[in-house]
């Protein structure tokens, strides 16, 4: 396998990963039987060059606090097409993670 074979099958792999809807790298990994060090390898190295895909800048938002959070028990977290619903009582460890992700692609 060539090298630029090899990158474009990692590649595929992260977007398979990312777009799955498996709430974590480590999970997907294990489903999918590849490594989860070597996915993480790969995951840096295909973001960090420069053909990669650029991502738009964060634009912070004011929030309107008469609606209160209490009331509702949800708090809805929009960028762009994406929205990210936290609900009373959720996963402090998928929320990180989600955090890291996100982390990880805006620049």
């Amino acid at each position: 396998m060539s090298p630029e074979e090899r990158k474009q099958m990692w590649q595929e792999r992260i977007d398979a990963c990312r777009s799955s809807g498996v709430p974590s790298v480590k999970a997907w990994c294990k489903q999918n039987q590849v490594g989860v060090q070597s996915m993480y390898s790969w995951m840096k190295r295909l973001d960090t060059e420069p053909t990669h895909v650029a991502y738009p800048l964060t634009q912070w938002v004011a929030i309107d606090s008469s609606n209160s959070i209490e009331e509702t028990s949800i708090l809805t977290v929009k960028v762009g097409d994406v929205s990210i619903e936290i609900k009373e009582g959720f996963n402090h460890a998928l929320f990180n993670e989600v955090l890291q992700v996100l982390q990880s692609h805006v620049k």
